[in-house]
């Protein structure tokens, strides 16, 4: 089968151009594979980044056309274009911000006149965590989108039901999140945790993610017992209240900041030195860092939202607690230190380990196009 990808990829930065990496090396195995990437991905306004160009050493080079921008209409018609001549029995489209709706219509508007491919949204997210314009707008939006494609891949219930919610008929596959493995080339097992109980925050700081929860729990937890926070991430927004607040609260020596975008060599020894990866998230629909820290074994303490509860296994791989409630956070990190639930959690980890791998997603994709009459003749 021929299969195009249209999603960011190197040396774009971020979650969902490694995803479009790692699906790119699964799929190429037994079909062709080409990667139409994106020239220009966010405006000023939607990207309060220092760099959407990931500079670091990558393991994440894949051969890809960059030729997408949101907000060019003509290069819509020239990636329509391009895709159309290679000829692809399946599209697969990663979807996870209705700011891309216009650019994906109007390609795929542009597409269908020229090719019979069938088209999948492969959704991270349908609507923004953080909201820049009214849900009735962001609705329209995804609605243009969602209506043009043949079928749709999610990674939670709770999108599912929001897939579903658009396009009622449709046919849609969930899959979990899977691992991303390209990291082990920097990874070194004989890398392990201290004796000082490390807790990690790991990623972009957004108001949504809660980070100002876990500050307020770790307070707590520093008053019962030794410990220190890592958070590895570059700030979305200003810094200085949660700075201001460690201050305040006295923790100005056990809370470390990054600061920035985490090298990709650096990543594996920031989870292996950690005892935990707490995700305070006021609001989320499934995260790429609870596979990614069981990847090196590290369970999970994360809110209770979205799809979270669908992979942090309460009691087996890690722990849940009611989002934004700072005091049950707390008195779960002492119990978990205490009793030292990290060496418990990690034989249940391994297991759900096995539930990661990519061909959890490759396979999903290949049956549900399959499904809908994509052709199979060009197999390698």
């Amino acid at each position: 089968m021929r299969i195009a990808l249209l999603g960011p990829a190197h040396p774009l930065r971020g979650g969902i151009a490694q995803y479009t990496a790692s699906l790119y090396g699964e799929l190429e195995r037994s079909h062709q594979v080409r990667i139409y990437s994106f020239r220009k991905l966010y405006p000023r306004l939607l990207f309060p980044g220092s760099s959407e160009l990931d500079r670091s050493p990558s393991a994440w080079r894949v051969p890809s056309e960059k030729l997408l921008r949101p907000l060019s209409p003509a290069s819509w018609a020239a990636a329509a274009r391009k895709i159309a001549a290679w000829g692809p029995d399946l599209l697969v489209v990663q979807w996870w911000h209705p700011f891309f709706a216009p650019a994906y219509a109007g390609l795929i508007r542009r597409l269908r006149k020229r090719s019979a491919a069938v088209i999948l949204f492969l959704c991270h997210n349908v609507f923004p965590h953080e909201r820049m314009v009214s849900r009735q707008l962001e609705t329209m939006l995804a609605r243009m989108a969602f209506r043009r494609v043949d079928g749709f891949l999610v990674q939670s219930r709770d999108l599912a039901r929001q897939v579903r919610k658009l396009r009622p008929a449709a046919p849609v596959r969930r899959v979990h999140h899977p691992a991303y493995s390209f990291y082990r080339r920097w990874d070194s097992e004989s890398l392990g945790p201290g004796e000082k109980p490390r807790i990690l925050f790991f990623g972009n700081i957004r108001a949504y993610k809660g980070l100002d929860v876990l500050i307020e729990a770790f307070a707590r937890v520093r008053r019962e017992l030794e410990a220190e926070l890592v958070v590895a991430g570059e700030f979305y927004g200003d810094p200085r209240p949660l700075k201001e607040r460690v201050r305040a609260l006295g923790l100005d020596g056990e809370v470390s900041w990054t600061g920035a975008y985490v090298p990709n060599r650096e990543v594996p020894a920031l989870f292996r030195s950690a005892h935990v990866v707490a995700l305070p998230y006021r609001n989320a629909t499934q995260s790429g860092i609870v596979p990614l820290a069981y990847q090196f074994g590290v369970p999970v303490i994360a809110s209770d939202v979205g799809g979270l509860s669908e992979v942090v296994l309460d009691g087996k791989t890690g722990l849940l607690f009611p989002p934004g409630d700072s005091e049950q956070l707390a008195r779960l990190l002492v119990d978990y230190f205490r009793r030292n639930l990290r060496q418990r959690f990690q034989p249940n980890i391994l297991e759900f380990n096995r539930k990661l791998g990519w061909d959890r997603v490759a396979g999903p994709i290949l049956e549900l196009a399959r499904s809908l009459g994509a052709n199979e003749a060009e197999e390698v």
